[in-house]
């Protein structure tokens, strides 16, 4: 245990994600001090735990418990307790972020109450079942058990697309929350309830995010939603930074009054922590909770230096996050999401953030690396080195699974500098097409989304297995003509938490990632600049032959 004498000033961040709840502290020179994380498949910790994959699935439904997420919260505590490596009392601020589109049904007349009245411990137990067995003490499950209409959180779910189809187009709905429509999307799980479950919604005092309802739980009291991780809603006008009236009465009656119109940017004071947690883990009564947010924009936050960075983050997926100005986003529907900026703090800025997603990442880089180098990564990178840049002419397309940009594009396409479909493709060229196509591909879609890559970036970020590789990251920096920076931050989402709790708190801009430690670099060689702006002419072309041919 830190010495008493020795105070410290430490931040928390948190991310409750599909699988686990994560906790990172950090001094505010960037030290980590503790970290954990509590797997909500783990019954050694958690009494409710659900399925091994960490959800329940039920009618093609995707839940998860909301005992869960408050067990979790505890036992995340307490485990970090145990470390003694630091006084809970020292923590000053806490922030953090939440998967995205999950809902919470908080229940009339309860919710509200039980959430204002949390404490350790309490006279009387009359309703309450203690799964703890605790003779005095209660946790946050035994407290709020029954403060929700619905116990099950959505964490996905079967969606029919209404919302779409009651604006007449997608394209209506596009220019009103610049998102198509997608099932997963909080509106649909909201219509949904409220057309199968009537009377569960009806039972419903507020509805809130996973990220919202966590500073929720803090706080002591309802929680707003902050404006980045409510524009993924499919409810929110998004250059206007308010709900859409029509969105809303489509999805469901007297719905802004559930969600409340109290909606906030990501880098706001809520209040200070609920005093349960100072009675049971000694936090100071002073301590700031500040707004939580989605994952997305908590990574992006930590890891962008400023709205002239785009962060890249390699994993199954490949995701891309940058900064655009509303009034440069294209009129016509683009493959992409976007975001309200988290890095801006007040209504004077238009920034908003894109994010773009390609299902075909580190898997299939994996299975080439399995095809033609033995599954070594230094085979690989050999290979790669026996060929030059632009790979003779070679391109290929990988999409082993369905794409998501370009949408639901399957299979592997090769082609020769004659532009000719040809069956497969020596190693070395498979190894650099598979590389150069994914490079092209983030820079493809940036261009179309009107991301200005000459003026408007300075430096790409890298995260994620892969960015360790120095010949990736060199090839990234030549077809974008940036510089590239690589860092591992596998608690990003984290990070960004107890990052934006030092801005706020200390009244100090996003200056933070400066200090970020990166693993390595590279700079863009201008004499390749000229030879992959000629190569992305021809990898759009050809991608666009391929979409025809499969219509």
């Amino acid at each position: 245990m830190t010495d008493k004498k020795n105070h410290q000033r430490l931040y928390l961040g948190l991310d409750l994600s599909t699988h686990q709840l994560k906790g990172v502290i950090i001094d505010e020179h960037l030290n980590t001090i503790a970290e954990e994380a509590i797997h909500f498949n783990d019954k050694s910790l958690l009494v409710n735990y659900v399925q091994s994959h960490g959800s329940a699935i039920d009618n093609h439904c995707i839940t998860t418990p909301v005992l869960v997420f408050l067990e979790a919260l505890d036992v995340l505590f307490q485990k970090l307790r145990d470390q003694k490596k630091f006084d809970f009392a020292d923590i000053i601020g806490i922030s953090g972020c939440a998967q995205q589109h999950g809902s919470i049904y908080w229940k009339n007349k309860i919710g509200l109450d039980r959430l204002k009245n949390l404490h350790s411990s309490i006279e009387d137990k009359s309703e309450i079942t203690n799964i703890h067995n605790l003779p005095k003490n209660v946790f946050l499950v035994d407290l709020l058990h029954s403060s929700f209409s619905c116990m099950d959180c959505s964490i996905r779910m079967d969606g029919v697309q209404f919302i779409e189809k009651n604006l007449d187009s997608n394209e209506k709905l596009l220019q009103i929350t610049d998102s198509k429509a997608y099932d997963r999307f909080t509106a649909c799980q909201i219509m949904k309830m409220s057309r199968t479950t009537p009377e569960i919604y009806e039972q419903t005092e507020r509805i809130q995010l996973l990220s919202n309802f966590l500073a929720s739980i803090l706080l002591g009291d309802y929680a707003p939603i902050d404006l980045s991780d409510g524009s993924r809603m499919n409810l929110f006008d998004i250059r206007q930074r308010k709900w859409s009236k029509d969105c809303l009465n489509i999805c469901a009656k007297d719905l802004e009054e559930k969600l409340s119109n109290n909606l906030i940017y990501p880098s706001t004071i809520l209040g200070t922590i609920a005093k349960y947690f100072v009675e049971r883990y000694g936090f100071n009564n002073t301590c700031q909770i500040v707004s939580f947010t989605g994952d997305n924009p908590s990574s992006y936050y930590a890891l962008a230096l400023n709205s002239k960075t785009i962060v890249i983050s390699l994993g199954t997926s490949d995701t891309v996050m940058a900064s655009v100005s509303a009034s440069s986003i294209p009129n016509e529907i683009f493959d992409g999401h976007l975001f309200v900026n988290p890095l801006i703090v007040n209504s004077e800025s238009d920034l908003l953030m894109i994010l773009l997603c390609f299902k075909n990442g580190s898997l299939v880089r994996e299975r080439v690396r399995e095809e033609v180098a033995s599954n070594d990564w230094q085979q690989m990178s050999e290979l790669l080195c026996q060929t030059p840049p632009t790979n003779h002419g070679y391109l290929g397309f990988f999409y082993d699974d369905n794409e998501i940009i370009p949408e639901n594009l399957r299979g592997r396409f090769y082609f020769n500098s004659d532009g000719q479909q040809i069956d497969d493709l020596e190693p070395a060229c498979k190894v650099r097409a598979l590389l150069e196509s994914q490079c092209l591909a983030k820079r493809l879609y940036l261009q179309r989304a009107n991301i200005d890559l000459v003026n408007n970036v300075d430096r790409i970020v890298i995260n994620g297995g892969a960015s360790v590789n120095i010949d990736f990251l060199q090839m990234l920096a030549d077809i974008f003509s940036k510089p590239v920076y690589a860092t591992l931050a596998p608690n990003s989402g984290c990070l960004g938490g107890a990052l934006r709790a030092i801005d706020v708190i200390n009244h100090i801009p996003n200056s933070q990632t400066s200090t970020l430690q990166f693993l390595v670099s590279a700079q863009p060689r201008n004499e390749y600049t000229p030879v992959y702006n000629e190569m992305l002419i021809r990898y759009a072309r050809l991608e666009d032959k391929i979409l025809k041919n499969m219509q």
